[in-house]
């Protein structure tokens, strides 16, 4: 039996900013994850031909945020500026969203309810609003956040997105040129070797625990072995997903003895659903000057350098965006929460036709043209992979303070880490990243 002085179960951006820094500091750490390859809901293919990675998983950095950004100067990773260009499409024809950010931070400043209410019934009280800025607003939360607007917590978004709220510097967006996959490298060169034994293909199903001694018990997916692994203290990065699966489920973890308040406080947190689709074009066609004169509203071609996120009100697949500033022949059409459930409800095999006839209205395209064009499609099912079971967590009604609370380590021994704990970064890389780091400190008494 394997003995460390700490045991994190994770090895995606918090576990291993956790397992960095508390090796860099002299501790001897255990990195265990169940699949057979580092980076979590990070997960990037390279593909032949394209200049960059297709992202199956996070892909954006949202505003300046120090922990993304002082990684991406330390590796030199090159970081593009998203164009802040949003239309509305309907009936194939685009009309342009003016003031994207700041018309739903002006949405989101409207709250100020004395208890807490969802979105949903949020937008009901609010009759000044007009239709389109409703429907605007109803689209982002549940696309953004993956979430129903009927469960989440109105005051839980009033509070939340802390890399938007530093005005239109704060709403900016970025993303790294050679991919995520390249931040979790980074990220793992800095695993001291003489100090960290990483883990692939080890599925933890059992902790066993008391004041200042941890036991996790692991089976390889290769021997179908069983080992057990001690340590001082254990860190937690799993996806919300993984902690609300049923204990009879592959991933599920039973805790020993059981973690009541943990229990109480998952209540009060949901799992968000994505579905995320990457269309190959043979060639960028949204990028033809007479294919956007037949959208767009007169007069405005010339201002326009890219094309970036389109909006509709599509039921399977709402948004939609180019790889812009990237010349790269990828769309990606994007649905979360009540969008993701309808696509996932046709099953894997009808799924993807499901949302080309989406892309045929969004982008008023005939099928067969688009069939003509269409080169490959890449996704990845995060609701149906074991080791997440969504794409990442959303505060329920009454949720505003569950993340922080998911956050608090147990008597000095267990520790969580994962975007789920972060409040205002949730469902972010950067809001995983740092909560790894935050666990450390915790765990060096810093």
């Amino acid at each position: 039996m394997s003995t460390f002085d700490a045991i994190v179960i994770g090895a995606g951006a918090a576990g291993l900013a956790a397992a960095r820094a508390l090796s860099g500091a002299g501790h001897r750490v255990c990195l265990i994850e169940a699949r057979n390859r580092i980076g979590g809901r990070v997960f990037s293919r390279t593909v032949p031909g394209l200049p960059s990675p297709i992202e199956l998983g996070a892909e954006f950095i949202h505003g300046e945020n120090a922990s993304t950004f002082s990684i991406a100067d330390a590796a030199a990773l090159a970081v593009v500026e998203l164009p802040d260009d949003h239309w509305w499409s309907r009936d194939g024809k685009w009309g342009e969203v003016r003031d994207f950010w700041g018309q739903i931070d002006r949405v989101r400043a409207k709250i100020r309810t004395r208890r807490d209410i969802s979105f949903d019934e949020f937008l009901r009280s609010r009759r000044e609003l007009s239709p389109r800025l409703r429907q605007l607003a109803r689209s982002f939360v549940e696309g953004y956040h993956a979430a129903h607007a009927d469960r989440i917590s109105a005051a839980a978004l009033r509070t939340a997105d802390g890399e938007q709220e530093d005005g239109r510097k704060g709403n900016r967006q970025f993303r790294l040129a050679s991919g995520q996959h390249d931040l979790i490298a980074w990220l793992r060169a800095g695993l001291d070797p003489d100090r960290v034994d990483v883990r692939l293909g080890t599925v933890v199903s059992h902790v066993q625990w008391s004041r200042g001694a941890v036991s996790v018990e692991g089976r390889s997916v290769v021997t179908s072995t069983t080992e057990r692994f001690r340590a001082k203290a254990v860190v937690l990065t799993i996806p919300i997903g993984v902690w609300k699966a049923p204990r009879d489920q592959e991933g599920a973890i039973r805790f020993e003895p059981a973690l009541r308040g943990k229990e109480r406080v998952l209540e009060k947190i949901e799992p968000g659903h994505v579905v995320k689709i990457a269309f190959q074009f043979r060639e960028r066609f949204w990028d033809d000057p007479a294919f956007l004169a037949e959208r767009l509203p007169a007069g405005r071609m010339k201002s326009v350098s890219a094309v970036n996120f389109l909006h509709t009100t599509d039921r399977f697949m709402p948004t939609w965006w180019t790889a812009a500033p990237l010349r790269s022949p990828i769309l990606t059409g994007w649905a979360g929460g009540p969008a993701a459930d309808a696509l996932l409800a046709e099953g894997s095999d009808t799924m993807i036709d499901r949302a080309i006839d989406s892309l045929g209205v969004v982008w008023g395209m005939p099928r067969r043209r688009i069939e003509s064009l269409l080169a490959a499609t890449f996704t990845h099912d995060w609701q149906s992979d074991p080791f997440s079971r969504c794409a990442y967590s959303y505060a329920a009604v009454g949720g505003q303070n569950a993340h922080e609370a998911l956050a608090s380590p147990i008597q000095k021994t267990l520790f969580f880490a994962g975007e789920a704990t972060s409040g205002d970064e949730t469902g972010t890389v950067a809001g995983a990243i740092e909560s790894g780091r935050r666990v450390a400190r915790q765990i060096l008494g810093r």
